[in-house]
């Protein structure tokens, strides 16, 4: 008696523990930010501008490295690259954070617990980078 009772309350311990963990991987979601990143409506802008940014960067080393010595020029080219990754970091902003917003409402409009990075997911969940781009449209 004692051995049935047991083993009824370890059936229903399983199946509630099973119960939670598909209600939860229910809740997975995953997004290829790349994907999405190349679909927002500002990203051929952005990336003309980092083009730009880059050849203007390339011709300001020039001018602070002609005629100095290759330690004044490691010293120009850090300096140069410190100013690129800033104007860089200034383009792409505004347009991760369209992003990230994108992906925070599409899980609280599927009802996911998680969004995960593409790569980081082997199997199992939702691929949500259409909805995204589709938000962000």
């Amino acid at each position: 008696m004692k051995a049935n009772k047991m083993a009824a309350v370890v059936a229903a311990g399983l199946l509630t523990f099973g119960a939670m963990f598909s209600a939860s991987a229910a809740g997975i979601g995953y997004v290829n930010t790349a994907v999405v990143m190349q679909s927002h409506p500002k990203s051929e802008k952005a990336q003309l501008d980092m083009k730009s940014a880059e050849q203007k960067a390339q011709e300001e080393f020039k001018k602070k490295a002609e005629g100095k010595s290759e330690a004044e020029q490691q010293k120009a080219y850090q300096e140069v690259q410190r100013e690129l990754a800033l104007k860089v970091r200034g383009i792409l902003q505004p347009i991760q954070q369209d992003v990230l917003k994108a992906i925070q409402q599409v899980r609280k409009d599927k009802g996911l617990d998680v969004i995960l990075e593409q790569g980081a997911v082997i199997d199992g969940g939702s691929d949500v980078t259409n909805d995204v781009i589709a938000k962000l449209k």
